[in-house]
């Protein structure tokens, strides 16, 4: 079977199909590989046998089971990945990790296409609609939309795809639209008559109706309100917590600073809710904290926002190393001018303390290799070859992932849609073959190892560079870059010290910096 397949190169090195709304690197066919991408905007909480809360994705697996079917049934090929996300298909700001894996699996030749169960499972934004359209068309990927009968490999004039497209994302969007303004209506309407806005479950320190303490947990928030006060911080209380085993609302005894942090900051600790920046008094609400220390408590933590560890600002911060000690260099100021050093920190305790050399000095030699490699296509495609598997082996893997959902099919008919006269699949069995399942599907993505790290240098064979090219594109994305490339960056000691005789100030030595690229 792995003989049909497309071969796995770049897209744009692969002879193209012409035909459907553009043209496509696989022919529609039995051997057509599919990723399949499921979202779903929260997960549903359910209380288990043991009175735990579990968060659950029921909708998922119908949905999979639901495009999977149909793709089998009709000879549409093989499922080869499936991408599913938690996230909103209306908020700009939703990750959404696993989309962006099927993008990446998409332009290196992992997946052939990718199938939805509906449009909006994709996306219920209308400017995002010509991104992802571009972004198939220049991959040469194909898109199928079960629900919406939509399939770009088929442009059928009398349909016209691409505006079907641009209609049915319209309509989820003004669905998307509507729920969210019904939503705050409720919220608005609650809070003028002066109730609170119920939950799926109760809050912590409350009762399920609200119109009482649970006395233990109010307790728990007036001792951590006062720690707080007195300059503790959030994150070792909850430390404490989960250390001594103090139950969620869940039943589960893990706390997170971000959860204590939003209860304390929440007007409900004061009998009140907040609405149109206004705070409201809820009568039958009963206060957890005195009004006095809620304010100063909720003033300390919304004006000092919880603190995200440092970024990198230098393009070879810890990826060179010392030539001394052989540990990363840092970076720094040095009588005004930015500097890579050696540095003792907490990271690094047993730094030497013996190399420093200019930002510019470094970064000049590291860019000016790295550019000549990018600029070298073959030596660079050959380095991105070695970030994917032989192809005998991931066609073996394809394989074995389309038989997986094949058996779960089987499965599912087993245990609620049998042939007459042949008993249901036990429940317990049902679920017992379900997790066998589910655990080879997950070893099988693992050892696909489509390593997605390496979608920089797959980006930048793209193009022909220049330092100043090079030096125009994000630090982030550079810096990824680097360190697949490089193998080594080590900076050597200084073998002279002081002015050279008739030089103002030190001398840069060039040959101090070694950079050895991979391969």
């Amino acid at each position: 079977m792995g003989s049909s397949y497309t071969d796995r190169y770049e897209r744009t090195h692969v002879r193209r199909v012409t035909e459907g709304l553009w043209p496509m690197v696989a022919e529609p066919g039995p051997n057509f590989r599919w990723g399949v991408v499921l979202r779903k905007s929260k997960l549903k909480r359910t209380m288990n046998q043991y009175g735990e809360i579990e968060l659950v994705a029921e909708s998922l697996d119908h949905h999979e089971l639901e495009v999977v079917s149909h793709i089998r049934n009709n000879n549409m090929g093989i499922i080869v990945e499936t991408y599913k996300d938690i996230a909103s298909g209306w908020n700009p700001k939703a990750k959404r990790p696993r989309y962006k894996h099927a993008l990446v699996d998409l332009s290196s030749g992992w997946i052939d296409g990718i199938a939805v169960l509906a449009i909006d499972r994709l996306t219920r934004r209308t400017d995002q609609v010509r991104p992802i359209l571009n972004a198939l068309e220049e991959m040469g990927g194909r898109l199928f939309a079960l629900w919406d009968e939509l399939d770009t490999a088929y442009n059928d004039p009398e349909h016209n795809t691409e505006l079907r497209l641009h209609e049915l994302v319209e309509r989820a969007e003004r669905e998307a639209r509507r729920t969210s303004k019904r939503y705050k209506m409720l919220a608005q309407h609650r809070a003028r008559k002066g109730l609170h806005h119920p939950g799926n479950f109760r809050s912590y320190g409350h009762a399920r109706d609200c119109r009482s303490l649970v006395d233990e947990e109010a307790e728990m928030l007036f001792q951590a309100a006062k720690a707080v006060d007195q300059g503790k911080a959030v994150w070792a209380i909850v430390e404490e917590w989960t250390r001594r085993g103090v139950p969620t609302v869940g039943g589960g005894d893990h706390w997170h600073s971000k959860v204590l942090r939003r209860i304390l900051v929440s007007p409900r600790m004061v009998g009140k809710r907040e609405y149109e920046v206004a705070l409201i008094d809820i009568e039958y609400l009963p206060p957890i904290l005195p009004e006095e220390l809620w304010r100063r408590v909720r003033r300390r933590l919304l004006e000092n926002p919880p603190k995200r560890g440092p970024g990198e600002s230098r393009e070879l911060t810890n990826i060179a190393l010392c030539g001394i000690c052989d540990l990363p260099l840092t970076s720094g100021l040095d009588k005004g001018s930015p500097v890579y050093l050696c540095k003792k920190r907490t990271s690094q305790p047993g730094a030497c303390g013996g190399i420093v050399i200019l930002v510019s000095r470094l970064d000049a030699k590291v860019n000016e290799e790295v550019v000549a490699f990018l600029n070298d296509k073959q030596r660079a495609q050959a380095l991105l070859d070695q970030h994917r598997l032989e192809t005998p082996e991931i066609a073996a893997i394809d394989a074995r992932y389309a038989e997986l959902e094949d058996n779960k099919l089987a499965l599912e008919r087993a245990a609620f849609n049998p042939p007459q006269g042949v008993r249901k699949l036990p429940t317990e069995r049902y679920w017992e073959f379900r997790a066998e399942i589910e655990r080879e599907k997950e070893t099988l993505q693992r050892r696909r190892i489509v390593n997605r790290d390496a979608q920089p240098l797959r980006e930048a064979l793209h193009e022909e560079w220049t330092v100043e090219d090079w030096r125009s594109r994000p630090l982030e994305w550079r810096r990824a870059v680097i360190s697949l490339v490089v193998e080594r960056i080590e900076v050597a000691r200084t073998t002279r010290r002081g002015a050279a005789r008739g030089h103002l100030g030190a001398v840069h030595y060039p040959d101090r910096v070694k950079v050895k690229l991979v391969g």
